[in-house]
């Protein structure tokens, strides 16, 4: 049987919002960094460091790593952004080392107060 179809639809849903789904940001305070999930694996990776600078605590987003099949979905923005929010959350000042970040940070400006880089 072949079935005709004369106006094509992309199927409801796409590969980025199905990851967008099964993905979970998750804090690891032990480690200093956040962690994306997907289904059970560790695919993604935002690095940070807590210092105290001139009275005021201070985040310095050192990398941000996503494995390659998973780049391209919108996975390191989520995982950036829940990171960016904690910081914002927890009245730390944010010095974006990470190239990522520095960006998310450009297109978002005022999220988070920055410290000198």
């Amino acid at each position: 049987m072949q079935l005709r179809n004369r106006h094509h639809q992309a199927p409801q849903h796409s590969a980025r919002s199905l990851l967008q789904q099964i993905s979970q940001v998750v804090h690891n305070p032990d480690r200093e960094r956040f962690e994306l999930w997907v289904a059970g694996d560790l695919v993604g990776v935002l690095g940070y460091r807590i210092d105290d600078t001139d009275g005021s605590r201070v985040a310095t987003i050192l990398h941000t790593v996503m494995y390659d099949e998973y780049a391209g979905h919108g996975l390191a923005t989520r995982l950036t952004g829940t990171a960016v929010a904690y910081m914002r959350d927890n009245d730390l000042r944010v010095r974006p080392v990470c190239t990522f970040t520095r960006k998310f940070l450009e297109a978002h400006p005022g999220v988070v107060p920055l410290a000198p880089v």
